[in-house]
């Protein structure tokens, strides 16, 4: 019998170590072999059964893979194909993880081999909390995963990518990379943005002691993604920095226009409410499953 192809997860977070556990946990035939530059992260991967087993050094764990994932926070991901450029096999298919795409797909048809496809890939799935511990094996289903792939990706390569994704429950949605960094820079990071000017108004304000006793469900839920990975979120907006600016300047002219329907009164504030109420109310109803069961979308800047 042939040996199980090698799947090795470079980045044992949230992310690597959910997908890990997902893809033991729905047997899709792979051995799956970790790599974290933080040994303690990957020992815990393997006692958690994201990973069957852990590779300390790099060129080892990329050395027999069939496939690698690069699942390190996006700035990390040049510097991650330099190192395990020389070691990949003829026929490995690369994919990763970031939250950007145009950028990390310019890194790969600059520094991988031409023997090898790169695949960008995009789950949009996460939690606030980050790190191995927060890995869960069900964080992928029914999430949307995008799929970005490289020009010198074959069909082959593709459909790993494809069939990794539906394995672990996810549903594959094919993007243009630019498309791709602007259309999440508007759903992903803005809210992350959002939530973090929130959090950082009310806490630098005089009267936060107070402040913070009489906050309830509403600060929370707005300011639940400022608990998110501070270096991921900065990656991302260093590498997103057109979309993310275009998309500020907007929010703030609506902001502006929002103060200047407060100010003078008048039936056009409560026009803006209903406007954003209706088009939430129907974007979370055409998001929900059947009666009886949660809605199976979970749509933000994950960490990794």
């Amino acid at each position: 019998m042939p040996p199980a192809p090698q799947l090795t997860i470079i980045g044992l977070g949230l992310i690597g170590g959910s997908l890990g556990m997902a893809v033991r946990q729905a047997r899709l035939g792979y051995q799956v072999v970790g790599h974290d530059l933080r040994h303690e992260a990957a020992g815990r991967a393997r006692k958690l059964g994201a990973v069957d087993r852990a590779e300390w050094n790099l060129p080892a764990a990329v050395e027999a893979a069939d496939v690698v994932v690069v699942a390190t926070p996006v700035r990390a991901v040049q510097s991650t194909f330099r190192d395990v450029a020389p070691y990949l096999k003829p026929g490995c298919v690369v994919t990763d993880t970031a939250s950007t795409k145009a950028q990390v797909l310019a890194w790969a048809a600059e520094i991988l081999p031409p023997t090898v496809s790169f695949v960008g890939g995009h789950p949009m799935a996460g939690k606030e909390t980050s790190g191995i511990d927060a890995a869960d094996a069900t964080l992928f289903g029914g999430c949307v995963y995008c799929i970005t792939p490289g020009e010198r990706a074959d069909q082959d390569a593709v459909e790993r990518v494809v069939s990794l994704a539906t394995g672990v429950g996810a549903k594959p949605f094919f993007v243009d990379p630019t498309e791709h960094d602007s259309y999440v820079a508007a759903v992903s990071h803005l809210p992350f943005l959002l939530s973090t000017a929130l959090v950082n108004v009310a806490a630098q304000s005089p009267a936060w002691r107070d402040l913070s006793r009489l906050a309830a469900s509403g600060f929370r839920d707005v300011s639940r993604l400022a608990s998110g990975d501070p270096v991921m979120h900065r990656d991302i907006c260093l590498t997103n920095q057109e979309s993310i600016l275009r998309w500020l300047e907007t929010l703030g002219a609506e902001l502006s226009e929002l103060a200047r329907q407060i100010r003078e009164g008048g039936d056009e504030l409560e026009k803006s409410f209903q406007m954003a109420k209706q088009a939430r109310d129907l974007w979370v109803a055409s998001h929900e499953g059947p009666p009886g069961r949660p809605a199976r979308w979970r749509c933000g800047a994950h960490p990794q």
